[in-house]
């Protein structure tokens, strides 16, 4: 259980790929074109154009993030960003959107090729596998809008959420990071009702997954289907991570345009967007 919310930072478009790592939480504004990096008291904002979207801390303290558009995988040191994979070069990919990152250094990248928000449900999404070395391959394709990607399992399991499919699947991973065996995982449409679309997603510790939900206003807690926790929030639920003392930050985000839904105001950046921070009941 967790307590009532607090108000992180507020200055955001849109706010994505929140990542929590060595006491400091990173925010991807992808309609600002900023990297936030929170640490305490302190806020720097970095500026990134092209915007990037998923992130993932490395142990040499680089970030690595995916470029929305450009389609590439860089490492950014604090300062400058450089290439760690062309995506466009070597697999043909399109716009890019969540990543994540295995222990091994091998990063996976949704795909959305030339899908966008406007809710169509296409199933020509990608995941694409890049090795340390920065070689790049078509890990998985098929995907419905794939977004929030998520390890489990001592990294045996990738769970992928399918945004305008209403659901989150999973693939079995090997141990050279290829992936096989793509399974329904949960169906948040048939468990919680249509407007459940999952957005970004983070591995808890048990190996149940916390999901953003949209247009749901809330965040999810889910283990094979089942909904185990509920977060409730005031806008558009997006995505989530947790602390190394177990408090979850959600990112919301509201239309500033009374006349258009959040989907619908992405494309004009017509939004407001924030970070809460939801200390545990225990804590």
């Amino acid at each position: 259980m967790f307590r009532t919310s607090e108000v992180v930072y507020d200055d955001l478009i849109w706010a994505e790929a929140p990542r929590w790592h060595d006491g400091v939480l990173w925010i991807s504004d992808t309609q600002g074109s900023h990297l936030v990096e929170i640490a305490g008291s302190e806020v720097t904002v970095h500026d990134v154009s092209p915007p990037v979207n998923g992130t993932a801390p490395a142990p040499d303290g680089t970030l690595v993030g995916a470029r929305m558009a450009g389609a590439r995988v860089d490492r950014f040191d604090g300062q400058e960003w450089t290439v760690l994979a062309d995506l466009g070069a070597a697999v043909g990919a399109g716009r890019l959107g969540d990543l994540t990152r295995r222990s091994d250094g091998t990063v996976y990248v949704d795909d959305l090729g030339s899908q966008d928000h406007s809710g169509k449900v296409e199933a020509t999404g990608r995941l694409i596998k890049v090795d340390p070395q920065g070689n790049a391959a078509v890990a998985a394709d098929g995907m419905t809008f794939p977004n929030g990607l998520a390890l489990i399992e001592g990294e045996t399991t990738l769970v992928v959420a399918e945004t305008f499919a209403g659901r989150l699947r999973a693939c079995t991973v090997a141990a050279d990071g290829g992936l096989s065996a793509p399974r329904p995982w949960a169906d948040l449409g048939a468990a919680l009702g249509e407007e459940y679309k999952p957005d970004g997603i983070w591995a808890a510790a048990d190996g149940s997954v916390w999901v953003g939900t949209t247009t749901g206003e809330a965040f999810v807690r889910v283990r094979e289907g089942e909904v185990l926790e509920r977060i409730d929030v005031d806008g558009f639920a997006i995505a989530c991570c947790l602390d190394d003392d177990g408090a979850f930050y959600g990112t919301v985000a509201v239309s500033t345009d009374p006349e258009k839904t959040v989907f619908e105001a992405v494309a004009e950046k017509q939004l407001r967007a924030w970070v809460e921070r939801h200390p545990r009941a225990d804590a």
